[in-house]
């Protein structure tokens, strides 16, 4: 029986659908599935991800569903509740999961296209932790992608939850720019900024970033004012991202690349991918307009918040080394000395199971990575 919190609840079947095999059979035998183009994708279990079996059998099965309480995860793997509240709080500061933004004390997995590169890049400079093998984190995606893309892709969700897992899967294709248009709303509205709709949101722009993608944010005043989204705009700074405010803004949107655009509805609870035409035009054009005519934002002390490149050196290194630049040019590029350079690189080839400096560039480009 489907857990109790799914039911009357729409999904979306191409992020969400349950892999044909039973939960027990991933988390017992890593399955084999023949892939796009005949390739054989393999769910490994506890052995190549970074996570420890516990873990990886939880973010599995959160992946069957849209979303899970601990209850519900609980009686599904015969575990006590306190156990999985204790492996949830572990995925969740790992950014594995997050929680609900529909259900009270539910939570949902971050898609793993856009989870499993951040754990990688986390993991790269951590030698004591556990490290995600690349190939291994590579058939994990497949497999997941393969299996829900047998059904038809949805261009809409009708619940936060299915709206920030549809963000989640466009936004991992981004490569050159991303721009949120943030509007306010009341405090007691259906518009209103409370802090789970940022907590949905930091895996997106984070994977944004890191991929190189210039993003860009606008802001109401009205949503800057509330404690949660000041927080939020500080830490969208803080990352690397750049913020403006203005007046009003009609609509909350993010627009990727300038090819495609999610239109969420006021309440987060509606979301409509609009590709080509005159409505992504018009998007364009409103983001472009706004844009200009947005105001930087400051601190409460009235200096500019500084906003600009504070991702880790090594993304920036990965990045470089697979565009061909020499140890000798990144090191030139980056301010800093070849010695720095080569120890980055040499985390990175050993991270991506890479045989030479330009293997790790282009698999840390494969794997989502860079």
């Amino acid at each position: 029986m489907a857990p109790s919190c799914h039911r009357g609840l729409r999904r979306l079947p191409t992020c969400r659908v349950g892999l044909t095999l039973a939960p027990a059979t991933l988390v017992d035998t890593p399955p084999i599935r023949r892939g796009p183009a005949g390739v054989d994708v393999a769910m490994e279990t506890g052995t190549g991800i970074g996570l420890d079996k516990k873990s990886e059998t939880l973010y599995v099965k959160l992946l069957l569903g849209l979303r899970w309480t601990p209850e519900e995860l609980g009686r599904e793997l015969d575990r006590r509740e306190s156990e999985v509240i204790c492996l949830i709080d572990g995925l969740r500061e790992e950014g594995l999961v997050v929680a609900s933004g529909d259900v009270p004390g539910a939570y949902r997995a971050v898609e793993p296209c856009v989870a499993l590169p951040a754990l990688l890049s986390r993991r790269m400079h951590a030698p004591q932790m556990a490290q995600p093998r690349a190939a291994a984190i590579e058939r994990f995606v497949k497999l997941h992608e393969y299996t829900t893309d047998r059904v038809s892709r949805p261009d809409s969700g009708h619940s936060r939850d299915e709206t920030a897992t549809l963000v989640e899967r466009l936004i991992a294709r981004a490569e050159r720019d991303v721009i949120f248009l943030v509007p306010g709303g009341s405090p007691d509205g259906p518009g209103d900024v409370d802090g789970s709709c940022f907590e949905l949101s930091k895996p997106i722009i984070d994977m944004s970033l890191r991929r190189g993608a210039t993003v860009r944010s606008l802001w109401t005043s009205s949503a800057l004012s509330h404690p949660a989204g000041a927080e939020h705009a500080r830490w969208m700074a803080d990352q690397g991202a750049q913020l403006r405010h203005v007046g009003s803004l009609p609509v909350r949107a993010i627009v990727v690349d300038g090819e495609l655009a999610v239109q969420i509805s006021e309440d987060r609870t509606v979301a409509r991918v609009v590709r080509g035409g005159g409505g992504l035009e018009r998007l364009n054009a409103l983001a472009d307009q706004l844009w200009q005519r947005g105001v930087g934002l400051r601190s409460p002390a009235g200096r500019a918040v500084s906003t600009g490149p504070r991702r880790p050196r090594s993304e920036t290194v990965l990045r470089l080394l697979a565009e061909g630049l020499t140890d000798d040019a990144i090191a030139r590029r980056l301010g800093c000395s070849v010695r720095t350079v080569r120890n980055d690189i040499a985390c990175a080839m050993s991270a991506l199971d890479a045989r030479s400096r330009f293997q790790a560039g282009a698999r840390a480009r494969q794997v989502g990575l860079i």
